[in-house]
C-alpha cells in the first residue's frame, strides 16, 4: 500500500523473560536468516572494526537468500547507551554508525526486521528510539502463577520423570521469578537425581531443587542483586 514498514522492535523487560528466545522462534517460524550481535562480544579495540562489522552484517540481512532475515542486537545497551560530553568518542561513533544502518539500510524489496533486547531502556541514547528506528516497544514481564505453572510443566514434560510433582506448589511460591529462574530448578533437581544414582527427577528431587534456587542471590530489576 506504499506504506513505511516497521524495520525496529525493541524488547525490554528484566533478564530471563524470554527477549532472545522470542527472538529466536520469530526466525525460525517465518523461516528468516538469523543474526544474532551480542552487544559486549561485537565491540573491538581496533578503530573502525566494529562499526565495519555491523556494515557487513547489515549488508548480509539484506542480501539474504531466504529473503527474510532478522538482526538481533541482544544487550544493545552496552554498544548504544546515551552520548554525553563524558561519552568516549569511539562509543559515540558506534552509536552513530548504528543510527545511519537503521536509517539507510535497503531491503532491496526482501523482509528485514532490526530486533534489540534491553533490561536498561533508559540507558538507550533516545535517538535510537524514535519512531522510523525502533517503532514498536514491547515489554517482557514476569511470568504469573499461571504463566509459572505452564513453564514448569512445559519443561517436565520433556524430562524423565516419576509420580506427581509439586508444581503447582513450587509456582505459587516462586513470585518474582523469571522463566529463567523456574527452568534452572530443573537442571538442580536433575543434579539430586543423578547424584542419587537415579535415571529419573522425583517429586523430593523437585522440592529440594527449589529451595536451592531460591537461596541464589536474584536481580530484583535487572541492575542490583537481592537475597
Amino acid at each position: 500500500m506504499g506504506a513505511r514498514p516497521v524495520k525496529g522492535i525493541l524488547f525490554t523487560g528484566a533478564p530471563g523473560t524470554g527477549k532472545t528466545h522470542l527472538a529466536r522462534i520469530i526466525a525460525q517460524e517465518s523461516k528468516a536468516d538469523f543474526y544474532l550481535i551480542s552487544g559486549p562480544s561485537i565491540v573491538s579495540k581496533f578503530v573502525g572494526d566494529t562499526e565495519n562489522t555491523l556494515r557487513r552484517i547489515f549488508d548480509a540481512a539484506t542480501n539474504a537468500t531466504s529473503g527474510r532475515a532478522i538482526i538481533f542486537f541482544d544487550e544493545i545497551d552496552s554498544i548504544a547507551e546515551k552520548r554525553t560530553g563524558e561519552s568516549h568518542e569511539a562509543s559515540k561513533r558506534l552509536v552513530a554508525q548504528l543510527l545511519t544502518l537503521m536509517d539507510g539500510f535497503d531491503d532491496k524489496g526482501k523482509s528485514v526486521v532490526v530486533i534489540a533486547a534491553t533490561n536498561r531502556v533508559d540507558a538507550l541514547d533516545p535517538a535510537l528510539t524514535r519512531p522510523g528506528r525502533f517503532d514498536w516497544e514491547i515489554e517482557f514481564g514476569l511470568p504469573t502463577i499461571a504463566d509459572r505453572y505452564e513453564i514448569l510443566k512445559v519443561r517436565a514434560r520433556q524430562l524423565t520423570t516419576s509420580g506427581e510433582l509439586p508444581l503447582e506448589d513450587v509456582a505459587a511460591l516462586s513470585e518474582g521469578w523469571s522463566a529463567a529462574d523456574l527452568t534452572s530448578i530443573w537442571t538442580e533437581a536433575a543434579l539430586l537425581a543423578a547424584g542419587d544414582s537415579r535415571g529419573v527427577i522425583v517429586a523430593e528431587d523437585v522440592a529440594q531443587a527449589f529451595e536451592r534456587v531460591a537461596l541464589r542471590p536474584r536481580r530484583s530489576n535487572g541492575t542490583e542483586l537481592s537475597a
